[in-house]
């Protein structure tokens, strides 16, 4: 399911993204790859969520994952260009997380730390969370991507 096939008549999803903008629920969209039998991993193309971003201006939208490993350059790219578009990055290995987001300090406030845990490749989060504050990025950065933003968007 793409996330934008209401526009091909999919007309739950409309629903839904309409009843979480009017109640200010953000929506989290999976981009990025799937290594799970049975995965499709053409539905993970972030791209998709630029007409919904569009479409829904007041609708919160959450990448997660950021569109790793083929599509880091377009999460980034819908991050800069709409304002409620948020990068969430689960899944990413915290040691690889430059590599894919050099550019990251510029969307801190648009940014959000997320574990992805329990899951494979993830065998102890205490380590990823200590791997993160290790990287070379100001300390408001760290601060902004492992808490404040997501008090920002998320209700209550």
């Amino acid at each position: 399911l793409y996330p934008n096939d209401y526009l091909n008549g999919v007309k739950e999803l409309e629903t839904i993204y309409r009843v979480a903008e009017q109640n200010g629920i953000p929506v989290m969209v999976h981009t990025g790859t799937s290594i799970f039998p049975g995965a499709r991993n053409k539905y993970g193309d972030p791209i998709y969520v630029d007409d919904v971003a569009v479409d829904f201006p007041k609708l919160k939208i959450l990448l997660a994952h950021g569109g790793r490993p083929l599509w880091m350059h377009t999460a980034f790219f819908l991050v800069r260009r709409h304002p409620n578009v948020y990068l969430d990055i689960s899944g990413i290995p915290p040691k690889t997380l430059l590599k894919y987001f050099p550019r990251l300090e510029e969307i801190a406030d648009k940014t959000m730390f997320g574990t992805d845990w329990p899951g494979p490749g993830v065998p102890e989060i205490k380590q990823n969370l200590d791997d993160f504050r290790s990287l070379p990025i100001s300390e408001g950065a760290k601060q902004q991507i492992l808490g404040k933003t997501a008090l920002s968007i998320w209700p209550g």
